[in-house]
Order: structure tokens, then C-alpha cells, then sequence
């Protein structure tokens, strides 16, 4: 609070001192410079406490943190977009029809955010979440041939509590990210299907658990990167089951899980 007085006092007699300046015409030469020189001076005077002003809330914004909570009650969420690509498929190129949607409603959402120079956090809290999302690709030409191709995913999820935090610390081309994320009575359904004339793929999840969580830690030096991450839940199901076919190779494959699970893995890009 003592700073924001300080520069509004610093404006304030830059204002005062501003309306003291009175243009004067003086006919003889020398009294008409030093008129000049006086207000010169005066100017001077004024912008030496505006500049006092400018940098002490320059300083101010960059030693003080910032801080900010929001919170809102039943929100919901629908996005959707689809592309044919025109342009690609009258010429019979290979990018093929894209599309995809989602739905989510959160009862109950709380987000706190704290930066400063170093550092930046986040945290979101939902209460009473369920998301739906789908995408797909229909592929019609391949070298400007007829080759059909579709592709289709999709996932639901459901939990009672979720908590998300971001964090960052450093800046620059060394700096360290963070991400961690806690599910309280979770569900989770996932669904892929590949179908072409050379891969046709199917799998399908689904996991449930009465506590699950995942941490993920990063390093970024000078455009390296380090990734750190694991897994865990207890009180969990799950399935999983797969089944492939392509470039003349096939696979088929399940996976259950119950009671509790760990997962861990390490990723370096340079």
C-alpha cells in the first residue's frame, strides 16, 4: 500500500508542477532564452517523477505475485468441428475427412493461480465430472487411387472428485514442469477402431478405481527434455482388449487388472 502512495504523490506533483509552466513572448532575445531554459527545467522536473512513478510500479509488478481464485457451479461444455477438405478431395489427394466432438459438465469447478518472475501454479478442482469426446478420419484416396480408410475414437470418463495442478519453475531455456492429477471414484471407457484394406484394429478399455493418480516431471535444458512419470491407483478393474491385422501380421490380446496398479516410464527428447 506504501508504494501505491508513493507514485501517486510522484504523479501528483508531476501534474502540479506541469501547470506552473506559463508561455510567456518576450521581445528581447535573452529574457526569451532563459524563458525557454526555465521551462525547459520545469519539464524536466516533471518527467523525473513521472519516471519515479513508471519504475517503482514496473518493480512492483514484477516482485509481487499474482493471485487468483475462480469458481463456478454446473458448467457445461460442447465443441465440435469437422473439415472434408475439399480442396484435397477433388483432387483426389491424401488428406483425409476429418471431424471430432465433445461434451462435459462439471458440477462443481474451483481453479487457484499463483505467478511470479520464477514461478507459476495452477490448481483445479472438480467436483461431479463426466466428459464425452469423439474424432474421426474417413480417408477416401491414396496416391489419387481408391483406397477407403477410416478411423474412429472415442472416450468416456466419469469421476466423482478430480484434482489438476500445473506447475513451472524457472524461465527461459532452463526450467522445470510439473504435473499431477488425483481421481476420486473414477470411471474411464476407451474405444479405437482402424479399418482399411491393409489394418483393420480394434481395441477397447475400461477402468474404473476408487483412487487413481498420475505425476508427471519434466527438465528442459536449452531444448532437451526430460520426462519423468508414473501411475498408480487402488480399489481398481480394468480390461483391455485388442485385436490387430496388418502388413500380414495378426494380434490379439487382453489385459485385466484389479485391486491396485503401478506404472512408471522415461522420455528424453533432444
Amino acid at each position: 500500500m506504501l508504494l501505491d502512495i508513493e507514485t501517486n504523490s510522484s504523479r501528483q506533483f508531476a501534474s502540479q508542477i506541469h501547470q506552473v509552466r506559463t508561455y510567456l513572448y518576450f521581445l528581447h532575445p535573452s529574457l526569451a532564452q532563459r524563458h525557454q531554459e526555465i521551462l525547459a527545467a520545469i519539464e524536466r522536473l516533471r518527467q523525473y517523477f513521472l519516471t519515479i512513478a513508471n519504475e517503482a510500479e514496473a518493480l512492483e509488478g514484477r516482485s509481487l505475485p499474482k493471485v487468483s481464485v475462480s469458481s463456478n457451479v454446473f458448467k457445461t461444455g460442447t465443441s465440435a468441428s469437422f473439415d472434408p477438405h475439399m480442396s484435397s478431395l477433388l483432387r483426389k489427394g491424401g488428406r483425409p475427412i476429418e471431424g471430432e466432438a465433445s461434451a462435459s459438465i462439471h458440477y462443481m469447478q474451483v481453479e487457484n493461480k499463483y505467478s511470479n518472475e520464477f514461478l507459476s501454479h495452477s490448481l483445479e478442482a472438480n467436483v461431479g465430472n463426466a466428459k464425452v469426446e469423439g474424432e474421426f478420419e474417413l480417408g477416401i484416396w491414396n496416391d489419387k487411387k481408391f483406397d477407403p480408410s477410416l478411423d474412429l475414437r472415442g472416450q468416456i470418463s466419469l469421476s466423482l472428485l478430480s484434482l489438476t495442478s500445473h506447475a513451472k519453475l524457472g524461465k527461459g531455456k532452463v526450467y522445470a514442469t510439473s504435473k499431477a492429477s488425483v481421481n476420486v471414484g473414477s470411471a474411464k471407457a476407451v474405444g479405437q477402431v482402424c479399418l482399411s484394406a491393409k489394418e483393420q484394429t480394434l481395441k477397447l478399455s475400461g477402468h474404473v478405481a476408487a483412487l487413481e493418480g498420475e505425476a508427471e516431471l519434466g527438465f528442459h535444458l536449452f531444448g532437451a527434455t526430460i520426462t519423468l512419470s508414473g501411475s498408480a491407483s487402488l480399489m481398481s478393474a480394468g480390461a483391455d482388449v485388442s485385436y490387430s491385422h496388418k502388413n500380414r501380421e495378426w494380434e490379439f490380446g487382453s489385459k485385466l487388472g484389479f485391486i491396485a496398479g503401478l506404472g512408471w516410464k522415461i522420455n528424453i527428447k533432444y
